[in-house]
């Protein structure tokens, strides 16, 4: 709540600006501090330099009225002694011998916004500090201008590299709260190296337009996690940021429509206000890169995911994997695969149909996704097959990940014509890490190499995986670790 001031029986609202009054005289002091707190100002008070400077260190000050003559240590002191660590705050000057100091000298060489000649009366100061004040707001506005799109483009490398959709999506969306409720800071400039408090954690979602359901919620954060649009009533500030292509303030919150040229891809909605005038162009900003972003990832889910299972697409495997062996050599780390193979799907397709074949496929796929930990990989390697890449993971680590998966299937029913559990065999691959082919690998190795040894990792997964097979089904197989093989003199 604001605060309230006092002058011949009408309230003032406090303006939010703090000013700091410097003078020796006591009295003139007090008279001053008594009439900028009646426009509302918050004033601060020293006695000399060295008081002052301490202030200037410690707290948030958008204006300086300093006097230039003080026992000691001079305003002129004070304020070169200022510009050491901290190069924006507003000085004006105040002196009783004004003429004893060309005006203009001192503004240029000091740095400073202002010199009042204190025979000059309230009045005169009171325009003075108005001046200093609008001054600072506007330096304010720019620095925090400059700070949002330090933001962005610290932010654009992160939106830009191949990642999930969905971590993609949670990120856009954080990074537009940030922006939207940093509005709501103050402005006061701080001494330098002292950063603002952040403000209060800002609530929104980030919803993107699907051609058969219209607006359809991807992200939220707080109460609006599980919100539910309607794409026939649309609340009135997202239906015209759409429509429109702009941004609207509307109710205390703010929508950025994403869109590409005229293409509307989505909108994100943050319930926090900002000032349109100031911060439009650096949100517009903010958009493009996330929008280029989300339909980037999307392009790429949509050439490298399996659309049916999410898993990705086995072209891309071998690949995958021989990355994966080169950074094993060379780090001397760990590696293992798993190879898993539904159980009776045939028995699901005959006796449901391929919608409940496809439904076990999707439900596995995501269920895979769900075990794995960050950096593991699942690719869909035939119809029901599947293989999984784990990096630093050992034989009893990659054996706890299959158990793991084998007990979430257990938990899985396909409902479709009949009731049709989940249920995977797998088999289980790992290096063995305790013996190298040769004492100091080169950085360069032939590619004929990690393809023999992809090939055997594979072939040694598979082969542990018909044995569950044959086992009956909906267990793990794993027995020994695959060698390093010695490079063949053609390879080497």
């Amino acid at each position: 709540m604001a605060r309230k001031f006092r002058n011949s029986g009408h309230a003032i609202a406090a303006t939010g600006c703090q000013v700091l009054l410097v003078d020796d005289q006591v009295e003139y002091l007090e008279a001053n501090r008594l009439l900028l707190e009646n426009e509302g100002h918050t004033v601060l008070t020293a006695e000399d330099g060295p008081q002052a400077l301490q202030i200037l260190r410690t707290k948030p000050v958008d204006l300086v009225l300093l006097d230039f003559f003080m026992p000691g240590m001079t305003g002129e002191q004070v304020v070169e002694e200022l510009r050491t660590f901290n190069p924006l705050v507003q000085v004006v000057l105040q002196t009783g011998y004004a003429s004893e100091r060309p005006a203009r000298e001192l503004l240029n060489r000091l740095d400073i916004q202002g010199y009042h000649d204190k025979s000059d009366g309230p009045e005169k100061l009171l325009l003075w500090t108005d001046v200093g004040l609008k001054a600072a707001k506007q330096l304010a506005i720019i620095q925090k201008s400059r700070q949002g799109l330090q933001k962005i483009l610290n932010a654009t490398p992160e939106m830009h590299r191949i990642q999930p959709l969905g971590d993609l999506l949670h990120g856009v969306l954080v990074q537009a709260c940030a922006l939207v409720g940093a509005d709501r800071s103050s402005t006061t400039m701080l001494p330098e190296g002292q950063t603002p408090e952040p403000p209060e954690p800002v609530e929104g979602f980030l919803a993107l337009l699907e051609n058969d359901s219209g607006l359809v919620l991807s992200v939220g954060t707080g109460d609006h996690q599980d919100l539910r649009l309607d794409p026939e009533n649309l609340p009135e500030a997202i239906r015209c940021a759409l429509e429109a292509g702009r941004i609207v303030v509307n109710d205390g919150a703010t929508t950025i429509p994403l869109r590409i040229g005229s293409t509307a891809m989505g909108a994100i909605h943050v319930e926090s206000s900002v000032d349109l005038e100031r911060d439009e162009e650096i949100l517009q900003v903010f958009a493009n890169q996330a929008t280029v972003a989300i339909q980037n990832a999307q392009l790429y889910e949509m050439a490298t995911l399996d659309p049916l299972t999410g898993a990705n697409m086995r072209r891309l495997f071998e690949p995958s994997l021989l990355r994966e062996l080169r950074n094993a050599i060379h780090a001397k780390s760990q590696l293992s695969i798993l190879m898993i193979d539904l159980d009776g799907l045939k028995k699901i397709n005959d006796g449901g149909g391929h919608a409940a074949g496809d439904a076990a496929l999707s439900v596995f796929g995501k269920l895979l996704r769900r075990c794995l930990r960050a950096g593991d990989s699942v690719w869909r390697f035939g119809g029901d097959e599947f293989v999984v890449i784990l990096p630093f993971c050992d034989p009893r680590t990659s054996l706890a990940v299959a158990e793991r998966i084998l007990v979430a299937s257990s938990q899985e029913v396909v409902r479709i014509n009949g009731d049709y559990p989940v249920r995977a065999s797998i088999g289980a691959a790992s290096l063995d890490t305790s013996v190298y082919p040769i004492p100091e690998i080169p950085r360069q190795m032939p590619v004929a190499y990690f393809r023999e040894m992809l090939h055997l990792m594979v072939q040694q997964a598979d082969e542990e995986l018909y044995h569950s097979k044959k086992a009956g089904g909906n267990q793990v197989h794993h027995s020994g670790q695959v060698p390093w093989r010695t490079p063949s003199s053609n390879q080497s």
